[in-house]
C-alpha cells in the first residue's frame, strides 16, 4: 500500500512541475510546430476601401425606396432643403403603388459637367387610383412606362436627386 502512495505523491509532484515548469513564460523561443492553434489563430484587420455608388445605383436606389413605400428615405436623398416641398414629393412618393426602372441611360440633351449629370430613366409604374383626384391627376404620373429625366447634384462627395421631370 505504501508502495502506491508513494507512486501517487511522485505522479502528483511530476505532474505539478510539468505545470508549473511548461507554462512559464519567459524570453524563451517557442518552436513554430509546438505552438497551439490559439496563439497562431489571430485575426488579422485588413484595411478594405468601400467604393462610392455609381449614378445609375444612386437612381437605382432611389426608384426602389419609392416602390419599397419608403417616401421620407427617398425624399432624403433629393437635394431639397424647403420642408413643404419634401412633403410634397413624399406625398405624390406615397401615391405610387409601384415603380420599377427598366432602363437608366445617360441623357444626350446637355454638357455634363464636374457637378451634374442627367439620366433618361424608364419606369413602369403603376399609381393609385385615388390620386387621380390630386391637383395634377396621378400627380403627372402614368399607369404603365414613364419616361423621366433625372437630374443629379453632386454634394460634397454624394450624389443628389436634383430633380425629375417629364422632359430633358
Amino acid at each position: 500500500m505504501k508502495k502506491y502512495i508513494v507512486i501517487g505523491i511522485v505522479i502528483l509532484v511530476v505532474v505539478g512541475l510539468v505545470v508549473i515548469f511548461g507554462n512559464k513564460k519567459g524570453n524563451e523561443t517557442k518552436n513554430p510546430t509546438t505552438q497551439t492553434i490559439a496563439e497562431t489563430a489571430v485575426p488579422t484587420v485588413t484595411k478594405s476601401v468601400v467604393p462610392l455608388p455609381q449614378e445609375t445605383d444612386i437612381i437605382r436606389t432611389f426608384f426602389n425606396l419609392i416602390e419599397e413605400k419608403r417616401p421620407s428615405d427617398a425624399v432624403g436623398m433629393m437635394a431639397v432643403t424647403d420642408d413643404s416641398q419634401k412633403q410634397a414629393w413624399a406625398v405624390q412618393f406615397n401615391a405610387i403603388m409601384s415603380m420599377k426602372v427598366l432602363d437608366i441611360a445617360p441623357s444626350m440633351q446637355e454638357e455634363w459637367n464636374e457637378t451634374k449629370h442627367t439620366y433618361k430613366v424608364t419606369l413602369d409604374v403603376k399609381m393609385n387610383p385615388n390620386s387621380a383626384n390630386a391637383p395634377i391627376p396621378y400627380y403627372g404620373w402614368d399607369n404603365g412606362n414613364n419616361i423621366r429625366w433625372i437630374a443629379l447634384e453632386k454634394s460634397g462627395n454624394v450624389w443628389k436627386v436634383q430633380g425629375i421631370a417629364t422632359g430633358p
